[in-house]
């Protein structure tokens, strides 16, 4: 049976938002607007298809979402609030690094409020290209938010919105988008954090900002050509000489005397 706190960690974005009690009880939330609560992670090549498209279309605004949330690992809920001031620095440059204060992250408003941290992530030399190509749209260094809707006056972009992004282009570019959704990204990031990490789940917890291991692990997706490989290898001790006679089928019985 999980903890409160354990399941207000499980990557539930996908079909639950809270988990909150009331009169003693546990209760859900549902999302009406993010799908199947199952989700899966997006391979290298599915996230360079993803690019390709959207470069071609010039939607830096979209490419930069993409791998912005691919390469850092934070929640969708976490990344369509972000302003430009946690991208560029005070001098107007890309930034190194993102810092994502605690009352953006995921129950840092809430009564746990003091159990949850802000969050550093650096950022790679390729999500920061995406943000100087997008940069690169504006006449002048932009304010406000980072994933403006192209609908009202500085307002981002709804978790909603997101997810139908996500959905739409991979179907557009012929990915099977059945499993794909708002969690997609983090558990992409997650399973590159983990192989990064030579399979090492503390450390991927710790990059993840998971307070359980128990959460990380369900983040981690093996196949069964997975399972099968490490079985095989497994038996990696040198092999035993057999004799010559017996290699060619002569069964010795044994003499009693």
């Amino acid at each position: 049976m999980l903890s409160t706190d354990e399941f207000k960690e499980l990557p539930l974005p996908d079909g639950l938002f809270w988990l909150y009690l009331s009169a003693g009880k546990e209760s859900v939330l549902e999302s009406p607007t993010c799908g199947a609560m199952t989700t899966r992670a997006l391979t290298d090549a599915e996230i360079l298809l993803l690019e390709s498209a959207l470069i071609d279309r010039r939607r830096y605004r979209d490419r930069l979402f993409l791998l912005f949330a691919v390469g850092t690992g934070f929640r969708v809920s976490e990344i369509v609030p972000i302003d430009w001031r946690h991208l560029l620095t005070a001098g107007g440059e890309v930034a190194r690094e993102v810092i994502i204060e605690r009352a953006m992250l995921k129950g840092g408003a809430g009564q746990r409020r003091k159990s949850v941290r802000s969050r550093r992530v650096p950022l790679s030399e390729r999500v920061r290209g995406a943000i100087a190509d997008y940069l690169g749209t504006f006449q002048a260094i932009p304010g406000g938010v980072v994933f403006k809707s192209r609908t009202g006056d500085d307002q981002a972009i709804t978790r909603g919105q997101a997810y139908r992004l996500l959905k739409r282009l991979a179907r557009e570019v012929g990915i099977d988008a059945a499993r794909v959704g708002c969690h997609s990204t983090r558990k992409t990031f997650a399973m590159r954090a983990h192989r990064a990490a030579q399979f090492d789940i503390v450390k991927t917890q710790r990059i993840l900002g998971h307070r359980y291991v128990s959460t990380t692990a369900r983040y981690i997706e093996t196949s069964q050509d997975e399972l099968d490989a490490l079985v095989l290898g497994m038996d990696a001790a040198p092999a035993v000489a057999v004799p010559a006679a017996l290699a060619v089928g002569e069964v010795r019985r044994p003499s009693f005397g």
